[in-house]
């Protein structure tokens, strides 16, 4: 049956209109008109005022890990943590989800390549199994320098099974750990670990850095020639953006300093910011915000990181602060999704494009969706309270 939803404001993923409608069928977007004409269909919508725009991308979100592994040692199965995971999404606007998974041989307080393999299988399989209610794909986080990664990696993007690859580099004196007591400070706190151990891990990280940026060539180089978007992470010099560019990487995520970030934008690259970083207007480890990112007009989109629920709330956040509001929906839909190669046109209210789609109700300090439509269908529903008498 043919659905349009009508009665409020519309942003396309590229222009905000004072009144629209959306008209879906069989999964996808059919027709979509600015002003108050509205297509004929068998079941009409009505948003009674309220927003109707694109369901959100998220490119980079940790949350899986952290929803297997709720406290330090305590792990939950990996089917179970993704089905609950994608109902709280469905909750949060998410449509188009990224799990990023890291890869990382020995890497301090993270899992062994072949525990992050198996995720990642577990991850399309339940894609494809019929209970998602967004659409779910996979990103490969590979930590520099790590070997035993590295073949597990280029055996798997020749499979299907990875969706994005993000390339990162954590070694002291750089990046993120700009200083040995950063990188100390962070690893001491987070995984309850000797100062020993990680000054012997950070001390063989620094050795083989150049070695392990060889391997960096040789892996982007197989991914780029599958035709798989890659990133590069926490960069923070114009000397890494020039490297990173001649890799064919096109996008940068999280960069530290704003020289790397206005270097990013000068090379022509995507850049993507954290929203929880917008929303609390400060960087987790004192790094850059990304609202001076965003006031300079720099980013691209933004990623939840680690708090989906942060996604969605940013965009308001940046309306109100920094940007208007075309501009900062622009970030969490249509931004993150022209990165992914894919032919649903995720972050988009197009003809072709998948029916993804939110229903947003503005009239309170902290906006909120009232419904979501993943493929035409309702993933996610409030009740009125009137309904509720």
């Amino acid at each position: 049956m043919k659905t349009v939803i009508t009665g409020g404001p519309l942003f396309d993923g590229i222009r905000l209109h004072e009144n629209g409608s959306v008209l879906f069928e069989n999964g996808r977007i059919t027709q979509v008109c600015e002003g108050k004409d509205i297509p004929h269909a068998g079941n009409i919508i009505d948003t009674c005022g309220n927003l109707i725009m694109p369901g959100l991308v998220d490119l980079h979100s940790d949350s899986l890990e952290r929803s297997i592994e709720k406290r330090k040692g305590v792990f939950f199965d990996i089917e179970f943590a993704i089905l609950n995971l994608d109902r709280q999404l469905a909750a949060c606007g998410i449509t188009t989800f990224c799990h990023a998974v890291s890869f990382a041989d020995n890497e301090l307080g993270l899992r062994s390549p072949k525990e992050a393999e198996n995720c990642l299988k577990k991850i399309k399989a339940f894609q494809e199994s019929g209970q998602a209610l967004i659409r779910h794909q996979t990103h490969v986080r590979y930590e520099v320098g790590s070997e035993q990664s590295f073949d597990i990696i280029l055996n798997l993007v020749k499979t299907g099974l990875v969706d994005m690859v993000s390339v990162m580099d954590h070694t002291p004196g750089q990046g993120q750990f700009k200083s040995m007591g950063s990188y100390l400070k962070f690893h001491s706190e987070e995984y309850d670990l000797s100062s020993g151990e990680i000054l012997e891990k950070a001390k063989e990280k620094q050795e083989n850095n150049n070695r392990a940026w060889d391997m960096v060539k040789i892996l982007t180089g197989a991914v780029a020639a599958r035709g798989i978007p890659m990133l590069s992470h926490d960069d923070d010099t114009r000397d890494r953006i020039g490297l990173i560019k001649a890799m064919g990487i096109r996008a940068c995520e999280f960069p530290v300093t704003l020289e790397a970030a206005r270097a990013a934008a000068k090379e022509d690259l995507m850049l993507f910011m954290g929203a929880p970083n917008l929303i609390r207007d400060t960087s987790t480890n004192g790094n850059l915000k990304a609202s001076e990112v965003l006031r300079e007009g720099l980013c691209t989109g933004l990623v939840s990181d680690y708090y989906p629920e942060s996604l969605f709330q940013a965009a308001f956040v940046a309306a109100q602060k920094i940007s208007g509001l075309e501009q900062a929906l622009h970030k969490v839909t249509s931004g993150p999704g022209s990165f992914l190669n894919t032919p649903d046109k995720p972050g988009f209210l197009v003809p072709g494009a998948g029916a993804d789609i939110l229903i947003v109700n503005r009239d309170h300090r902290w906006v909120h969706i009232t419904d979501a439509f993943v493929k035409g269908r309702t993933v996610f529903h409030i009740q009125s309270r009137e309904n509720l008498k």
